[in-house]
């Protein structure tokens, strides 16, 4: 059964600065963190496959983000608009990155694709 991460799941407190998702999610939704503009660091637990549509969208304080082997689709715009945004670390296989899935990150110096 798929354990979505909605985003009435997602933390109440929009000023938070780091969020760790809990195992067990398989997918974070659509729009989960969109505008979460105090969001520095996300950690994503390897039982998350999909990353949605415009999750991360406007997220300007993120700074890194790791992806982990797990994930196999990262959603349209997902990270559109992080403007901090300076890191970004694929791990394993990921079969479909989507449309403008990094547009708007003016810091992004670095994509690394690791095993």
């Amino acid at each position: 059964m798929e354990k979505v991460l909605e985003l009435v799941d997602q933390i109440a407190n929009r000023d938070q600065r780091e969020v760790v998702i809990p195992y067990g999610y398989t997918k974070i939704g659509d729009g989960a963190f969109r505008g979460c503009k105090a969001l520095v660091s996300v950690v994503i637990p390897e039982s998350v496959t999909e990353i949605g549509d415009e999750v991360f969208k406007g997220c300007v304080s993120l700074a890194g983000v790791e992806i982990p082997k797990s994930v196999t689709r990262i959603g349209d715009r997902a990270f559109s608009g992080c403007a901090s945004l300076a890191s970004v670390v694929i791990s394993g296989a990921v079969a479909r990155i989507g449309d403008e899935a990094f547009e708007g990150c003016k810091a992004l110096t670095s994509i690394k694709f690791a095993d």
